[in-house]
């Protein structure tokens, strides 16, 4: 795992939220979808610029295919597939304990974000 490839599918995340966001039918979904992209931009912002304090600039960005919305489930599946991926990948990453704590932030919000998705309304 290489720092490029994690903070690649953070800023996926995003992308893919925005399209889940438009294109779900439950308006809970619609609001925790929202919440999600305005708050990951700042987080993802934050762990970028502190890494390039102690780390060479990130470069070489890739995307993986955006999905369209098919049900909240799906949704709910792909955050827990990040929440595992972030959980899984990011000591080998960014061992350092400040950039702990910011990646904590993000998986706090992964995890706020599947909890509001199983809310009806």
């Amino acid at each position: 795992m290489d720092q490029v490839t994690f903070i690649s599918a953070l800023k996926h995340s995003k992308e893919q939220s925005i399209i889940f966001h438009h294109n779900t039918d439950s308006f809970s979904e619609h609001k925790a979808l929202n919440i999600y992209y305005e708050e990951i931009v700042e987080l993802i912002d934050g762990l970028v610029e502190s890494a390039q304090g102690i780390y060479p600039k990130i470069t070489g960005y890739m995307n993986e295919p955006f999905v369209d919305w098919q049900s909240t489930a799906t949704t709910i599946q792909y955050f827990k597939d990040l929440y595992d991926f972030i959980a899984t990948s990011r000591t080998q990453v960014f061992p350092e304990s400040f950039l702990q704590n910011q990646i904590d932030e993000i998986a706090a919000l992964i995890a706020e974000t599947m909890y509001q998705l199983t809310l009806k309304g």
